[in-house]
């Protein structure tokens, strides 16, 4: 069982991290009352698949629960009080729960010229602190779509409506242009950065 243990870890929520390298059927097990993936691309097929099966692991609740998705495609559990928040980037899947605080979770790997398109998601201070590390701008990218997913807030600018501090404690804060603080959990693995942000 190719899962990843995470050391992020907290009472108010609980995350999978899978690395892929069985076959779709393997996935194929979520409730018939979940929305099964729309996506005919193989790899997004099994991607998407992946994680709703990592999703079923965090609770056995989950099995009575109807999963569908908001008209930006971001599922959750129908009638429930269960936060949930999905992310995948091949081979790589990861899935994260709270109950009580709005969540999401994001893994990103390296590359994809994170320095040239940094300045364009960072606010300048962050790019002042960030700017020679990429793995740090890896990083503030996936805890900013974090946050994105965290927030629900469609349009939420990357750039002027969300702040990082550092990354030298885990969790980091971070705040948003509506006054709520988050907080960041972050993990580094030489294949991908993962982080959860978590709404107080």
């Amino acid at each position: 069982m190719p899962q990843i243990f995470s050391k992020i870890s907290s009472v108010d929520f609980q995350i999978l991290v899978w690395k892929i390298e069985e076959p779709l059927d393997y996935f194929e097990t979520f409730p018939a009352t979940w929305s099964s993936p729309s996506v005919e691309n193989p790899t997004k097929k099994l991607e998407s698949t992946a994680v709703r099966h990592c999703l079923q692991q965090l609770s056995t609740e989950f099995e009575t629960l109807t999963l569908v998705q908001n008209d930006r495609n971001r599922p959750y559990f129908e009638e429930s009080d269960w936060h949930i928040s999905l992310t995948h980037s091949y081979p790589y899947v990861a899935a994260a729960c709270s109950r009580e605080k709005r969540i999401g979770i994001d893994l990103e790997k390296p590359g994809r010229n994170i320095e040239k398109i940094a300045p364009r998601f960072l606010h300048a201070r962050e790019w002042e602190k960030w700017k020679s590390q990429s793995n740090l701008l890896t990083l503030a990218w996936s805890a900013k779509e974090s946050i994105y997913k965290a927030v629900g807030k469609p349009g939420l600018s990357f750039q002027k409506e969300m702040e990082i501090g550092d990354f030298d404690q885990n969790p980091c804060k971070a705040q948003v242009s509506m006054g709520e603080e988050i907080d960041i959990f972050w993990e580094e693995y030489p294949e991908f950065s993962l982080t959860v942000a978590l709404i107080q």
